[in-house]
């Protein structure tokens, strides 16, 4: 299977790998994504059977399996990824032979270095890539993380658990709440899976703030 793709270092230790096909992208990130925060503890830091999680996603949303057309964007430590593969004893894909190619070269592009984060993406544009940009930066950017965790303080309570138990639905892990309120609030404010519950003109009270706070290191 021939997958094309594009490495760029957006960030420092921030690296976009662009896979225009949007079900390609999915489905090469999906190995590495779920050991990183499936929210289902069959498969977060396990080395799973891909059949087995295709059965249990088709089971869970009861649509089939739709994860190519339900996830756009990616974003995974470069460390958990490459001890996903490390560790691997599950039949490979054609999928996971192309993103082993990639953490490999990731990882020396990187200095021989696990410390940095991969972002998926169809391309360098747009808000998509920006959200996901967002994520390498609170992983890599330990000045960025106390400015955006400042920021999350300023979120009403009740907002924040409205915000929380959004993501918690959309499949999004326990552990990943506040780097995900961060992203959606400066680029994903207006996603209805996400904000759902909580007035338009605070949502975007709420990005105006982030996007001020935020924008020099993201820009």
């Amino acid at each position: 299977m021939k997958i094309k793709y594009k490495i760029n270092e957006v960030k420092p230790k921030v690296f976009a790998v662009v896979i225009e096909d949007r079900y390609d992208r999915a489905m090469t990130f999906l190995r590495v994504q779920e050991f990183y925060e499936s929210p289902n503890k069959k498969f977060r830091g396990k080395n799973f059977s891909i059949w087995d999680y295709i059965k249990w996603y088709s089971e869970e949303y009861g649509k089939g399996f739709t994860y190519g057309t339900d996830w756009n964007g990616f974003n995974v430590p470069l460390e958990t990824a490459y001890k996903c593969y490390d560790t691997l004893n599950d039949r490979y894909t054609d999928y996971d032979e192309v993103m082993e190619t990639i953490i490999h070269k990731l990882y020396e592009l990187n200095g021989d270095d696990a410390d940095g984060y991969i972002i998926g993406a169809g391309n360098t544009d747009g808000d998509t890539f920006k959200h996901e940009i967002c994520h390498g930066l609170w992983y890599t950017n330990s000045a960025y993380k106390k400015d955006a965790k400042a920021l999350l303080t300023i979120i009403d309570k009740k907002d924040y658990e409205v915000f929380e138990n959004n993501l918690l639905e959309m499949g999004y892990t326990d552990k990943v709440i506040d780097d995900e309120i961060q992203a959606y609030l400066c680029y994903g404010h207006d996603v209805d899976n996400f904000s759902n519950g909580v007035d338009k003109e605070v949502c975007k009270a709420y990005h105006k703030e982030f996007i001020k706070g935020l924008n020099n290191y993201i820009k």
